[in-house]
């Protein structure tokens, strides 16, 4: 027979434990994401199911993660909302291709984007103000993006544009 799960208080810590030893903090403050542990459900004799939040820079560590908590005895589930950085690029390039399909973007050229702890950076020209704080809507939306930064730049010579617009360089 399998022997009942420890107190959830013991399962947790050591879960945190495990967490913190799993996800590896790099040696610059900036970019240190602590984990969260926390305890979703506890089912008594059972064991607990845990939720963890937080940020990793990888897909790979996030998983990692979640199959290192599900081997802690007393854990049943663990339901995994960490966000890894390398994710938020391709879900905004999704979005990106989402707002073309909707022709939301017709006449935009060059558009590009870097993500940067947790920052997203846009590049590129559009014809018209609309267009750009759309896609700064759509961008700041996607979860983990802590800033979106809009570089980009209004042509003029992009048929449809209303009026000229001066940028300012290097803001």
């Amino acid at each position: 027979a399998k022997k009942p799960a420890p107190p959830a208080k013991q399962v947790l810590d050591k879960a945190q434990e495990v967490a913190e030893r799993v996800v590896t903090f790099s040696s610059t403050a900036y970019s240190t994401h602590p984990i969260k542990v926390e305890l979703e459900s506890d089912q008594g004799s059972e064991g607990v199911v845990l939720a963890i939040y937080g940020k990793t820079e990888l897909q790979a560590q996030r998983q990692e993660l979640e199959e290192a908590l599900r081997t802690v005895h007393g854990v049943i589930d663990v339901k995994n909302f960490v966000i890894a950085e390398d994710s938020i690029l391709p879900t905004a390039y999704q979005r990106l291709e989402n707002l073309k399909a909707q022709g939301k973007l017709d006449g935009a050229q060059n558009i590009s984007m870097l993500v940067e702890n947790y920052i997203l950076h846009l590049y590129g020209d559009v014809p018209n103000p609309k267009m750009k704080s759309t896609l700064e809507r759509e961008m700041i939306g996607i979860a983990g993006v802590k800033v979106v930064v809009n570089h980009i730049g209004l042509n003029k010579d992009i048929p449809g544009n209303l009026g000229k617009t001066a940028n300012k360089i290097g803001v």
